[in-house]
């Protein structure tokens, strides 16, 4: 099929598919490489670089959650591709400027910022979700989804040879030419999808009002707290992963491209899991793949704090990644289907606010984790909460499934 004959939702698909994995790749470039950075920053104590690590996800996650549901909100009433540009043009500046940062304390406000004013895979899903036709509406989310979890996979491997090679910094700059790259294709190809829906009456829902009668749905409800819980869990190895393998590589001069690598081949194995698994879940059940890989992702993390070399702790996060990928795609279809489509943006907006809170509350804890026990308890911990949400989405199966699968 030639660019020409493309429609307009196709042609929208493929930018933002285009333009979210540079985005995400550029913001993973540097993410992995935030706690040497910081020890760069003069941090040496490793208990101080992981409190410092968990303090910095955390912000930017809390900052995040307050602000998606209302960027979200906006975007419903005033275009959602408005509020793609303007998240990419936020990433751009401040890895610009993170790329600046001379002090722990410069990064934690740049973090804070970029919380606040970025988030682009809930902009992008919602301006994908109300331009794609019903019978697509999977396979457009799936592909957002996919190129989310390749930019992860990518960034932080690109990112860590090219600290190894130059500087910690040098990242922050490279990753902010990729942001403004992605910036032109949303601005240039994206256009904003017309609704095809009964005229509504012109009265304005205040935010808030919209907020809670939407939460007040049943399936959304259970949805929310379980991303929370996903969330928080994932976001506990923040400050941990990285000095898990600090601790198993015996050559420092490559800790970054090790580290980046690591981090990589995980969401490589996500990405591909995340469009695969994505279209098998279409036929076998949302809340089934979600505990499926909820149990798998347990199981996983219990060999990961007892791993004795790198090369052992890099094959189990493949597997796991796998898990998680799946986990992903049916998350994000599940919460696309438990709201009216005109409400995309704000539905996909507090099913990423409530991550955010998880993401924001688990470095912090696994910080203090990692402080008061060892970094092999922390992943024991983890698969444990991982074991909890999938006995939490049996538990709910029958009336998750018959409310939220087919909405």
């Amino acid at each position: 099929m030639r660019f020409r004959r493309l429609e307009q939702w196709q042609i929208n698909l493929w930018a933002i598919v285009a333009a979210e994995l540079l985005t995400i790749l550029a913001f993973n470039a540097a993410l992995i490489l935030v706690p040497y950075y910081i020890q760069q920053m003069g941090i040496t104590d490793l208990n101080e670089v992981a409190r410092w690590t968990g303090i910095y996800q955390a912000t930017g996650a809390v900052a995040f959650a307050i602000a998606t549901p209302i960027w979200g909100f906006l975007g419903d009433r005033f275009g959602r591709k408005m509020m793609l540009v303007r998240s990419m043009i936020a990433t751009t500046t401040v890895l610009v400027l993170m790329g600046l940062a001379r002090t722990p304390q410069q990064l934690l406000v740049l973090r804070m910022i970029q919380g606040f004013f970025t988030g682009t895979p809930a902009a992008a899903s919602a301006l994908v979700a109300v331009g794609s036709p019903k019978d697509r509406l999977a396979y457009g989310l799936g592909l957002v989804q996919t190129a989310v979890f390749i930019g992860a996979s990518l960034g932080p491997m690109i990112g860590g040879y090219v600290a190894d090679a130059w500087s910690y910094r040098s990242v922050f700059f490279a990753a902010a030419v990729l942001a403004g790259v992605s910036l032109l294709i949303v601005a240039v190809l994206t256009r904003e999808p017309h609704l095809k829906a009964a005229p509504q009456p012109r009265t304005h829902t205040p935010a808030l009002s919209g907020f809670r009668a939407l939460l007040q749905t049943g399936p959304l409800l259970r949805l929310t707290a379980i991303v929370l819980v996903i969330n928080l869990t994932l976001g506990l190895l923040g400050p941990v992963l990285p000095l898990t393998i600090q601790r198993l590589v015996s050559d420092s001069s490559r800790l970054a491209s090790t580290a980046g690598t690591i981090s990589g081949v995980f969401a490589l194995s996500a990405a591909v899991a995340a469009l695969v698994v994505g279209r098998i879940s279409d036929h076998v059940g949302y809340a089934r793949t979600v505990f499926i890989c909820a149990l798998g992702m347990a199981l996983m993390y219990l060999p990961q704090g007892f791993a004795a070399s790198v090369l052992v702790l890099g094959v189990l996060r493949v597997v796991q990644g796998i898990f998680q990928g799946g986990l992903a795609s049916s998350i994000n279809a599940m919460v696309v289907n438990s709201a009216p489509l005109d409400q995309a943006g704000v539905t996909i907006g507090l099913s990423t606010s409530a991550g955010s809170i998880g993401t924001a509350l688990g470095p912090m804890l696994g910080s203090y984790l990692l402080i008061i026990s060892t970094d092999r308890a922390v992943f024991l911990i983890s698969g444990a909460l991982f074991g909890m949400v999938a006995l939490l989405v049996l538990l709910f199966d029958r009336r998750f499934t018959a409310n939220a699968d087919q909405v």
